[in-house]
């Protein structure tokens, strides 16, 4: 029996059928664009949850002070519909694979932002879709989740590393704070990989980013790359951080990671890892350098 929930925010009319999955654009779309434009909470691109108001019983002075929740909501805008879903996780699964693909956090949850969110598709990818790549992440999405329809814990964890992904890149959040996140989005794609293609190998964590890119068909970056003494630049940086609450050899926040921009890379390899996990064969962006600001074309 189909099934359909409302999802947001989407600042755009986006609206195609492929196959059993339809999304259409509710009404309203306009307005509600510009509700959100005029926020107060509104600053260079991203919005952040409301200030909490306190008036001064005597006075009447209103004074702002910190949020109230860190958790807000926004405007439902879209619709995903799908024909015959298993469950409503079948469904939340198409969302937060179009919030990928469309590079903007999107949800069907009553309040489903954490901290901040930016209100512009594009913005958490390095990536564009080219000609009808839309359509075609509805069918990725969906050979996925028929794929692994018995193994549900393996939709969880591209979910969560997509999570972890979009939470790295709150603009307020200092380097270390973006490195434990995506640090943690690289374990769950390296989690899924294993799952979904077991052997016998068990690779360590200096391996392990190694062991991705060679299995999806990626160059290792020179920071992920195994030494001869079994370690690597990034696994020694994280081992520090999570055992010892040292980044960069300093306590938590007094020193960053100055030779090159690694926090960057490793969005940029993430990104890799998602698409060739859910499924694309498209080798030209899985193999393209991840040491770029450079934004890819990715045919799906």
């Amino acid at each position: 029996m189909q099934h359909s929930l409302q999802f947001g925010y989407y600042p755009d009319e986006l609206d195609f059928t492929s196959g059993a999955i339809t999304i259409s654009t509710l009404a309203g779309l306009n307005e509600t664009v510009s509700d959100i434009e005029q926020l107060e909470t509104l600053d260079n691109g991203w919005v952040y949850p409301s200030l909490k108001r306190s008036q001064d019983f005597l006075s009447r002075e209103i004074t702002l002070k910190p949020y109230p929740s860190r958790i807000f909501p926004l405007p439902k805008t879209h619709e995903v519909l799908h024909q015959s879903p298993d469950c409503t996780g079948h469904l939340n699964f198409h969302v937060w694979a179009l919030s990928f693909f469309l590079g903007i956090r999107l949800t069907t949850e009553e309040a489903g932002f954490l901290d901040t969110t930016p209100i512009k598709p594009g913005k958490l990818t390095d990536f564009v879709l080219l000609g009808s790549g839309i359509n075609n992440v509805a069918i990725l999405a969906e050979d996925f989740w028929v794929k692994y329809r018995a193994e549900p814990e393996n939709a969880k964890r591209w979910v969560a590393a997509v999570h972890a992904l979009f939470l790295a890149q709150n603009p307020q959040l200092l380097q270390f704070e973006k490195f434990i996140y995506l640090y943690t989005a690289i374990d769950a794609c390296f989690a899924l990989a294993k799952a979904t293609n077991p052997s016998r190998q068990k690779p360590s964590h200096a391996e392990r980013i190694n062991w991705l890119c060679q299995s999806l068909g990626m160059e290792t970056p020179t920071w992920a790359t195994t030494q001869s003494d079994g370690k690597s630049i990034v696994a020694d940086i994280r081992n520090l951080t999570l055992h010892e609450a040292l980044f960069m050899n300093e306590p938590l926040g007094f020193a960053i990671h100055r030779a090159g921009n690694l926090t960057l890379e490793m969005q940029a390899l993430i990104c890799r890892f998602l698409v060739a996990l859910l499924g694309s064969n498209d080798q030209k962006y899985i193999a393209s350098p991840t040491n770029t600001r450079q934004r890819h074309g990715l045919q799906l």
